[in-house]
């Protein structure tokens, strides 16, 4: 029964030791506690800083037929919160590095087709809703096949583009197939 009472009074000394520290550090205690909670918020607000700024690059396909005339566009859209800053800008044909106006002429060979193209620079801002046209192709199309065999031959370009945010956070596109 005795050894009760001795742990009674050991937990209660203790108890008394742990509030004069906290009467004597508290403060302090306070202090830390602020701190630490103010690193994390700067954390988390970082991260969210970088999150509402990132771009998103994406191609879209367009085909459509007027009369005799077949039109395919290959376009590229920033549909991200932030512009898309231009690191590098390839075309691949057959999966292979390319000349872009080459690769363009050789998937166009043997056709009577007109084509436009641009090409995003390696210092481009491609500002957040930007649409770019990269490929436009006018050609005769009088069946429905002539307009799937341009595309298929049109299928054998892609296009890869290295990018980053405001943030210096690096990212790529590329459109080709899995």
């Amino acid at each position: 029964m005795w050894h009760s009472s001795l742990n009674a009074a050991l937990a209660i000394k203790e108890v008394g030791d742990l509030m004069q520290f906290l009467s004597d550090h508290g403060a302090e205690i306070i202090a830390l506690c602020a701190l630490f909670f103010t690193i994390y918020q700067a954390i988390v607000q970082r991260r969210h800083n970088v999150l509402s700024v990132q771009p998103h690059l994406t191609s879209f396909a367009h085909e459509h037929v007027d009369g005799n005339v077949g039109k395919l566009h290959l376009q590229l859209m920033n549909n991200g919160l932030g512009p898309a800053f231009i690191k590098s800008f390839q075309v691949y044909l057959d999966n292979k590095p390319c000349d872009y106006d080459a690769a363009i002429k050789h998937v166009t060979k043997g056709t009577k087709c007109k084509w436009f193209r641009s090409t995003l620079g390696d210092d481009y801002a491609m500002r957040a809703g930007e649409i770019k046209d990269l490929i436009i192709i006018d050609f005769p199309c009088d069946s429905p096949n002539v307009l799937k065999e341009m595309k298929e031959r049109l299928n054998r370009l892609d296009v890869k583009v290295e990018y980053f945010c405001a943030y210096k956070k690096a990212k790529h596109f590329d459109t080709f197939k899995s």
